[in-house]
């Protein structure tokens, strides 16, 4: 009789704390639509279609998200729009909206709904920040509150729309939704997101899956305990110029991995997904030490480890790490990359029918499949975006078949572990993670390298207070800031070669929670955290003519600024920042000799006191300018500071605006260019920021540049 070949799927959940810890609130909505899709659709299809015996993987940091939308009654910000009526809506608001209420597949949950649809097509498929004030002018309070519906109702998954009414009967109406609808679709999102984490601990404790977990804030383990660990597969890319090496906060993310899953879920789990599969020889033996039995990484980790033993002879078993270390299985990457990236355009069936296919001939040329596994392992919320009905009818199939095959059956990681305990004992592993056999998404790029080098410097505060045993509870709760700065995905969106719509929020979540750090322990905050840490240029397309404004801090005429750029405060729509503007526009030109700023103050930035502005420009010497007094007419002070040399800019007033010019020559040059981020300052805090990201781009007044721009 033919031997059985045991299939081993790890569905891996999760997002990284999205939580501003200045304002204390959640800022983008993920952990929520994910919540009622994909989180909600893998546990049904475990139980609808005959799934037992599959791994479930969650960061606890995700977990404690979905504990805080519900238990604690939290919500995010984009819940927060979403309840809000389009009439009370501000203008910054409603462009938040436009920008992002369409942030889904939209090949699969936009433009298979013709209302929705064309909402899209009204406010553009492509529109660039300037062109979201001509969409606003398009669209009515009703097209608000449909498109408002819309975006929390196409994210709900299928399970939840097969037992709720609600939702086919509100895709049905389609359109003219009313303030009542609203209420009830959010009220019916709060349900399904509560029954999560409940369900899955029944499940567990029924045996019909297994809970595994990752390090508590998601961190790359290897690079937290020794970050030279990634000079192995990467030994000629550039690295951070101080190393980090802190094991005992790779310790901590471990420790506090199992105590908060043993909270919610009723026991402790025995495996772990090191965050991105990322292993070294002391990350494995740290997590043994936490009390892991078993781990699991991509099988190109493997193939590095035993190099020159063929493929298929290799991955498809479990190994020691140590004589009494735990076990560790290797993902199939073709298989898991399968679904993850093929199957979504297919028919259910024929895709299962190849999955099944594959996994046959496996069973058939193992020596012994009754010792063989096939280790399954991948995201388990973002696929199910590109399937036509979320994934429904690919497990149905998969499940179902996969339960009816006499020669392959399904078994999660720990059970395996339990009855094939692993034999062969691997040489030190390959330090890596599962993507492309290294850490490169992490570190050797130089923004994630600088990255690496500021949190480096903000361990080493909290270690330093730590040993002075000063304020105890401050401490802990800067080393909670310290530990979610840890989070792989700070470092994932740095740098080369991954971007989202989301840049600036993930930078700034990053900063802020280092920011707090030095918040709690009393000390100066370090200027490289009050700036991106990327600078991303902001292209305007409007050339800047020549001209010379009257610098007396009033309107003297309506063209003395023609030739400028402007920015207005309705031009941001990051989540980071719904709050009231200070400043409703910036205008900058150019002469010939000078740099030109306006500043337009809003009455909430005239009554603030002790406020000042800063202009920061990048390039060589930390040039700035800095402009103090300004709420005080005619006792404004503005003075340029670059290096040891200080001096006052007397081309500088306000009265009902504040403008002032700087010299070019006193400017650092960049690429013909002048680059600059404008800060307003309250007790030493940054409390706003043009641009909100990256900094503004002034052209250099070159003979060429300004003879090619003129205006009359």
């Amino acid at each position: 009789m033919a031997g059985i070949l045991k299939v081993a799927f790890l569905w891996h959940m999760h997002q990284p704390s999205y939580r501003d810890p200045d304002r204390n609130k959640y800022i983008l909505p993920w952990v929520r639509l994910h919540g009622i899709k994909g989180y909600t659709d893998m546990l049904e299809a475990v139980r609808r279609f005959g799934g037992t015996g599959v791994t479930f993987n969650f960061s606890p940091c995700l977990l404690k998200q979905i504990s805080d939308l519900t238990v604690g009654g939290q919500t995010d910000l984009y819940y927060d729009l979403s309840m809000k009526s389009p009439e009370e809506l501000e203008p910054v608001e409603k462009k938040i909206i436009l920008h992002h209420f369409f942030a889904a597949n939209w090949e699969t949950m936009v433009l298979r709904y013709p209302r929705y649809r064309d909402l899209l097509y009204r406010r553009g498929r492509h529109v660039s920040e300037n062109e979201l004030d001509a969409a606003l002018r398009r669209f009515s309070d009703q097209d608000f509150l449909d498109l408002q519906v819309w975006f929390n109702l196409t994210w709900f998954g299928w399970s939840a729309e097969e037992k709720y009414a609600l939702i086919p009967t509100l895709k049905r109406q389609g359109r003219d939704f009313t303030p009542e609808n609203k209420s009830q679709l959010l009220q019916l999102q709060s349900e399904v997101i509560g029954r999560i984490i409940p369900e899955y601990r029944a499940a567990w404790q029924e045996g019909s899956l297994e809970i595994a977990v990752s390090p508590y804030y998601h961190p790359i383990l290897p690079l937290l305990l020794d970050s030279s660990a990634a000079r192995i597969s990467q030994p000629h890319d550039p690295m951070p110029q101080t190393e980090f090496k802190y094991p005992h906060e790779a310790a901590e993310q471990l420790r506090r991995a199992r105590d908060y899953a043993h909270e919610l879920f009723g026991q402790k789990p025995i495996g772990l997904w090191p965050s991105e599969g990322a292993v070294s020889p002391a990350a494995c033996r740290l997590a043994h030490e936490a009390g892991f039995e078993w781990l699991a990484t991509d099988e190109a980790v493997l193939l590095a480890t035993l190099k020159n033993r063929p493929r298929e002879e290799i991955i498809y078993e479990n190994y020691r790490l140590f004589p009494d270390g735990p076990a560790i299985f290797f993902r199939d990457r073709h298989l898991s990359d399968a679904i993850g990236f093929r199957y979504a355009r297919n028919n259910p069936r024929h895709s299962v029918d190849d999955f099944l296919g594959h996994l046959e001939n496996i069973a058939q040329h193992r020596t012994n499949p009754d010792r063989s596994v096939a280790s399954i392992i991948l995201d388990g919320e973002n696929a199910w975006e590109y399937f036509l009905d979320g994934g429904r009818g690919f497990f149905e199939q998969l499940y179902g078949r996969l339960s009816q095959q006499s020669s392959l059956k399904l078994m999660t990681l720990g059970a395996y572990n339990q009855q094939y305990p692993a034999s062969e004992v691997l040489s030190p592993i390959f330090p890596a993670s599962w993507i492309n056999g290294s850490f490169r998404i992490w570190i050797g790029d130089p923004v994630k390298n600088l990255a690496w080098e500021i949190l480096k410097r903000s361990a080493d505060v909290v270690e330093e207070y730590s040993r002075k045993e000063t304020n105890g509870e401050a401490i802990l709760r800067a080393r909670e800031y310290l530990l979610t700065a840890e989070g792989s995905d700070w470092f994932w969106w740095y740098g080369e070669p991954n971007n989202s719509d989301f840049d600036m929020e993930f930078d700034q979540l990053f900063r802020l929670n280092q920011i707090q750090i030095y918040k709690e322990l009393g000390l100066p905050i370090p200027v490289e955290l009050t700036q991106p840490l990327q600078i991303t240029r902001i292209d305007e397309e409007l050339p800047l003519f020549p001209m010379e404004p009257v610098i007396d801090g009033r309107e003297t005429n309506y063209y003395e600024w023609v030739g400028a750029r402007v920015f207005r405060d309705s031009d941001y729509t990051g989540a980071m920042f719904l709050t009231t503007a200070l400043v409703k526009r910036i205008y900058y030109g150019i002469s010939p000799t000078h740099l030109y700023l306006r500043l337009d103050p809003s009455d909430n930035l005239r009554a603030m006191k002790n406020t000042k502005i800063l202009v920061r420009f990048i390039g060589e010497g930390q040039s700035m300018l800095e402009i103090t007094n300004f709420h005080k007419r005619g006792k404004m002070k503005a003075t340029w500071i670059r290096g040891d040399m200080v001096r006052e800019i007397r081309d500088a007033a306000y009265h009902k605006i504040l403008e002032v010019a700087i010299p070019f020559e006193f400017l650092p040059r960049v690429e013909n260019e002048a680059h600059f981020a404008i800060i307003i300052m309250k007790d030493n805090l940054e409390i706003e920021r043009w641009p909100r990201i990256g900094s503004l781009a002034c052209p250099w007044p070159t003979a060429e540049y300004l003879t090619g721009n003129w205006v009359v």
